[in-house]
């Protein structure tokens, strides 16, 4: 099967999204089928993410125009030089062959056409222990009572770029589970890439896949590792172990803390009611309402006496 060729493309950027249009040529005959990839690339032609832009599909002796937006936030284009396309057979972009279903096309991050002599597009190597530090963990709880957020930091402390995928673990009381059990209390986590001696701070939602589980979770590990979640932490380059109930502790304190009055709080309305003082009851209703001029009439005025003449 002939490679598929780009052509016409179009780079639009915005602050959380990428715009990309561009046509595909099928040169062979049989039809060309699987996913368009796009992958910053550094000054050293490093990649630093990979994406799936969408799938495709090309009918042999043809070509057709594809547009897909991609959520790329501004901060994954901060150390990327250039841009790849490519395409793959499967539907997983990572790690693939950049040749093996396309011809990969090299562009500047503004969308024009890449210098001749840019460096050529690489993967860097696998995470080590000890290339990279984990600190500073803090999970609290969201607006919902089954939504946690995880910050942490990371950083680079060797002399090249570093890609890994973080992940968390959650374990009960009982850490002694099966695969499919530990699975329900995991998430991946975002894809990072730091420039040697970078350091950064990421937030993250944490979603497992049945929420109502985080009751049950005591502790958790925070892991660094090129397949993520797929890996073992116990055999992770970089990992944290934390207690839930040691992170969450300061938030739960101030909770806890019954709400104090405040004196300047406006008087309400029942309030003010209560303050008023209770009306006199007594046996008579409106019928028995009276005039007091009627029970005791007041003598009429004296015209004034008319001057004799």
């Amino acid at each position: 099967m002939k490679p598929l060729r780009f052509s016409g493309v179009k780079l639009k950027r915005t602050p959380s999204f990428v715009n990309v249009t561009y046509t595909l040529t099928n040169p062979g005959t049989a039809q060309g089928r699987g996913e368009a990839c796009l992958a910053p690339l550094d000054e050293m032609g490093f990649v630093t993410h990979e994406r799936n832009l969408g799938s495709i599909t090309v009918k042999g002796g043809t070509d057709d125009v594809f547009n897909d937006n991609l959520y790329l936030p501004e901060e994954k284009w901060d150390s990327a030089l250039t841009v790849l396309l490519f395409t793959v057979r499967g539907m997983r972009c990572e790690g693939a062959d950049f040749h093996a279903a396309s011809e990969p096309l090299r562009l500047r991050a503004t969308g024009e056409p890449a210098a001749a002599d840019a460096p050529t597009p690489k993967r860097p190597g696998k995470l080590e222990p000890g290339e990279v530090e984990l600190s500073g963990v803090s999970l609290r709880q969201g607006s919902e009572a089954d939504e946690y957020v995880l910050e942490y930091t990371l950083k680079n402390v060797s002399r090249r770029r570093i890609n890994a995928q973080a992940c968390i673990q959650g374990y009960g009381a009982d850490e002694d589970v099966s695969e499919d059990r530990a699975s329900v209390l995991a998430d991946d986590l975002s894809m990072h890439s730091l420039a040697a001696g970078a350091t950064k701070t990421f937030t993250d939602s944490v979603e497992f896949v049945d929420s109502k589980r985080w009751d049950e979770v005591n502790t958790l590990d925070l892991f660094l590792d090129a397949r993520g979640c797929e890996s073992k932490p116990e055999k992770a380059p970089v990992r944290l172990r934390f207690e839930k109930s040691a992170v969450l502790q300061a938030s739960d304190e101030e909770e806890s803390q019954p709400d104090e009055l405040d004196p300047g709080a406006e008087t309400t309305e029942a309030d003010e009611i209560e303050d008023e003082p209770a009306e006199e009851v007594t046996d008579m209703d409106e019928s028995d309402a009276y005039d007091p001029e009627v029970e005791f009439p007041q003598a009429p005025s004296t015209p004034d006496e008319e001057t004799a003449d």
